[in-house]
């Protein structure tokens, strides 16, 4: 130490370090990082204990009793069990080891030369098939593959005479699969083709919007069509009810064209409303309701989609002016070629075309001015009588045209009252539930077939409520619904129905033990 004669708290350090002999060094504060162990606070060292979160998972496994007691419940496998534990070499015996069937540890194998697999296959009794089928099918690790997925990892591992039939069968009838697997065949149902009728006898009415509000305060637009003569009106509406819908088509239609007999639609709430049906059945007109999400039954569906483009075009950017435009489009709609009949409405309507602005006076006016008027009228007349079977002829054709595009590579399906279906849903999804329609089901069901309406549409309802009509639905809509197989049909051959049995030479190989063919080594 530096200091000559210490006193006081020095001195009583010195004295009790002169026994010793440590080298004192000196450690600025700044560079004493590790602290000295005497500095530090005591602090009672508490022991903490580690939990652990375990599951216990018991893996199935069985037993070879087990295993051979359901082999031996089973009167089809017993019997060749019983054949090759008797020890004799008989007709049975032979048909069986050429068949592929050996026992090893008391428990019947099959061996195929088909699978890719060189171990030999568990035979599964009848009882135990619906257990195999859940286990690589409808488990979770299974993923509810299609039918030769699941043939392919049941086939190397077990057998059972009719597999590939009983897989296809059972993932064929798998409720999830039909609810949540999308349909890889064209919709079923065939292309019905309407029948011509007369000049305003069958009308399509629809509905387009909501659209912007003008400032009168339409937002509406109420669409009527002739099927026969594609003749359209158009009628802006403040508000969308069946109210307003009957008295245009009151005001505006029947009173000018004449009552229909047939008024065509979807299911929306105003042409379903009471309101409606109440006008339909005063006025004699039958009321035809399209199939559910089938808007191909609408006649007036194609001119709402020629609507659309017209309207934008016209509008531009002022969207809400749009009533001022139906009346131009109305007339470009009625003065257009129709593909299927050939002619324009205008035509088929009024027997002319109508006059434009660019249009010479060769009409019927000028004809009226003559003083031949009747010679002059008369030819025009038989011509247009001449032509309503012409159009019809056309009609005709461009349908059966239609019908064969449409119904190549589709299949007929009939349902009858009383069958059960699966149904098409068609959900939305839902960022504040936090819903996907991905992950919603396709279709659902069962529900039970009341009434068909015609060969591709029926009536549904609850099978708990039938009596209760749920709605008409298209055939491509649904999907028949078949029960699963019974748990305990067996479709096992009877031995003398099996067919002959593949020529195997007796002979063993003696690298593999397995039987000789005659294109070698199974």
């Amino acid at each position: 130490m530096s200091i000559k004669s210490p006193s006081g708290r020095l001195a009583r350090w010195a004295l009790q370090i002169q026994s010793f002999h440590p080298k004192i060094l000196y450690t600025p504060g700044k560079s004493n990082v590790v602290a000295d162990l005497l500095s530090r606070p005591v602090h009672d060292n508490k022991e903490f204990v580690c939990n652990l979160n375990t599951v216990s998972i018991e893996l199935p496994s069985r037993r070879s009793r087990d295993i051979r007691e359901e082999q031996m419940k089973d009167e089809d496998i017993k019997k060749i069990i019983d054949c090759f534990e008797s020890g004799r070499k008989d007709e049975d015996f032979i048909n069986w080891t050429s068949r592929g069937y050996l026992m090893n540890q008391g428990i019947l194998y099959r061996y195929s030369p088909d699978t890719e697999s060189e171990e030999a296959q568990l035979v599964v009794p009848c009882h135990e098939r619906e257990r195999v089928l859940q286990q690589y099918h409808d488990s979770p690790t299974a993923g509810h593959s299609g039918s030769e997925g699941t043939y392919f990892k049941i086939a190397s591992r077990y057998y059972f005479p009719g597999t590939r039939k009983f897989i296809a069968e059972y993932v064929k009838n798998c409720a999830e699969c039909n609810r949540y697997k999308p349909n890889n065949q064209k919709p079923a149902g065939l292309l019905r083709t309407p029948i011509y009728a007369q000049r305003f006898e069958t009308l399509a009415i629809d509905l387009f919007g909501p659209l912007p509000e003008t400032p009168t305060g339409k937002k509406w637009i109420f669409l009527i069509e002739d099927t026969s003569t594609k003749w359209v009106e158009l009628f802006a509406l403040e508000d969308a009810t069946a109210q307003n819908c009957a008295k245009i088509l009151i005001e505006e239609v029947f009173l000018r064209y004449g009552l229909p007999r047939r008024l065509i639609s979807d299911n929306g709430t105003q042409f379903v409303s009471a309101v409606m049906q109440q006008t339909c059945n005063f006025l004699g007109i039958k009321q035809e309701l399209i199939p559910v999400y089938h808007p191909q039954a609408n006649p007036s569906e194609r001119k709402n989609r020629d609507l659309k483009p017209k309207l934008a075009i016209l509008v531009g950017d002022a969207h809400d002016t749009w009533d001022e435009k139906l009346a131009m489009i109305r007339f470009a709609m009625n003065t257009s070629k129709c593909d299927t009949t050939g002619h324009t409405a205008a035509y088929l309507q009024f027997g002319r075309e109508l006059r434009t602005t660019d249009d010479v006076n060769h009409d019927l006016r000028s004809l009226i001015e003559n003083d031949n008027f009747v010679a002059e009228i008369t030819p025009y007349l038989k011509h247009f009588a001449r032509l309503t079977p012409q159009i019809r002829e056309r009609v005709e054709q461009k349908q059966d045209q239609r019908k064969k595009y449409f119904d190549k590579n589709r299949r007929p399906i009939y349902y009858q009252p009383g069958d059960k279906v699966w149904v098409t849903l068609h959900p939305k999804s839902s960022r504040s539930d936090k819903r996907s329609k991905k992950f919603y089901p396709k279709r659902e069901g069962p529900y039970l077939v009341v009434t068909n309406r015609s060969p591709t549409t029926y009536d549904l309802s609850d099978p708990s409520t039938p009596d209760q009509v749920l709605g008409t639905y298209h055939t491509n809509m649904l999907k028949p619904y078949e029960l699963p197989p019974e748990k305990n049909t067996s479709p096992v051959v009877p031995i003398k129905r099996r067919g002959r049995p593949r020529k195997y030479f007796p002979k063993a190989d003696s690298s593999s033990g397995r039987l000789q063919s005659p294109r070698g080594s199974l």
